[in-house]
């Protein structure tokens, strides 16, 4: 997939260059822009796909191998393993990342975070003024993150309040697949981010002028995860009325409808417009 950028030349890091950092990456050398990224574990090559590849944990800290100038910082870490692993991660993380901005002289950082923040809602609709009522580690984590970035008066930070991530090498069909697992008999509300329409977003972001402090970045197309799977059931020539739902008692994680109007308003179209795009020729 090609990805416009309205950037042109500029030095940026990508701090935590895993699934979607390391597209991200490779994207914005693509679009002729110098590009550092930080993951714990890189290539061998000191310089591929365009991009200089350095081997650093950015939630340990300071990175030495980053160069003195830059101009924008995309902040995309990951928790090792496990929801516990949250809180060695991402508070961390964004300290460290306002720690490399104010040596670096870099005045704009984009964060992908979590629509998870939101909370369950009982299958509300959320935007962006809605309320951060996620409860447990993780999500105090990340909404910890969030203001550890808006506390930083040297920064214009946007914070991108990412869907459920899926795309080449992150395939959620297998779990629709299996309609007797799913939580509440599929009755909660799915929303999906196909990694390459988060790559374009940031991309897209980071080349206005004035972008929102918060954006949240979904295909907009929530779906009932029991629909997701009579769709695919069907497309895979299943017989949809055999599906058994079930698991009634156990609670979905997330039941709420991502908006995405204010990140459209801005330019941005996913190019993945559902589930339905994504999962027929995004995988």
């Amino acid at each position: 997939m090609a990805y416009a950028s309205g950037m042109t030349g500029q030095r940026i890091a990508v701090l935590g260059a895993g699934y979607v950092g390391a597209a991200c990456a490779r994207a914005a050398a693509a679009a002729g822009h110098t590009v550092w990224a930080v993951r714990r574990s890189a290539p061998a090559e000191a310089a591929a796909d365009g991009v200089h590849w350095i081997r650093g944990d950015v939630a340990a800290g300071h990175i030495a191998a980053l160069p003195a100038s830059l101009d924008v910082l995309v902040l995309a870490v990951a928790p090792r393993a496990g929801a516990d692993q949250y809180r060695d991660v991402y508070p961390p993380a964004a300290r460290s990342a306002v720690a490399i901005a104010t040596a670096t002289g870099a005045t704009r950082l984009l964060y992908t975070s979590s629509t998870g923040v939101y909370g369950g809602r009982d299958g509300a609709l959320v935007a962006e003024t809605s309320s951060r009522a996620g409860a447990g580690e993780s999500s105090a984590a990340l909404m910890e993150a969030e203001d550890v970035l808006f506390d930083a008066t040297n920064l214009r930070p946007t914070v991108l309040r990412v869907a459920g991530i899926y795309g080449p090498g992150r395939d959620p069909r297998p779990r629709f697949r299996q309609a007797g697992s799913l939580p509440e008999r599929g009755e909660y509300w799915v929303n999906l981010a196909h990694r390459d329409d988060i790559v374009a977003a940031i991309l897209h972001v980071g080349a206005l002028a004035h972008p929102p402090s918060v954006l949240n970045v979904s295909d907009g197309a929530s779906t009932r995860a029991a629909d997701v799977c009579r769709w695919l059931a069907a497309t895979e020539g299943r017989d949809v009325g055999t599906l058994e739902f079930g698991n009634e008692t156990q609670a979905s994680r997330n039941n709420q409808r991502v908006g995405n109007s204010a990140l459209v308003a801005t330019g941005w179209t996913p190019h993945y417009a559902s589930f339905r795009e994504g999962f027929t020729r995004g995988l």
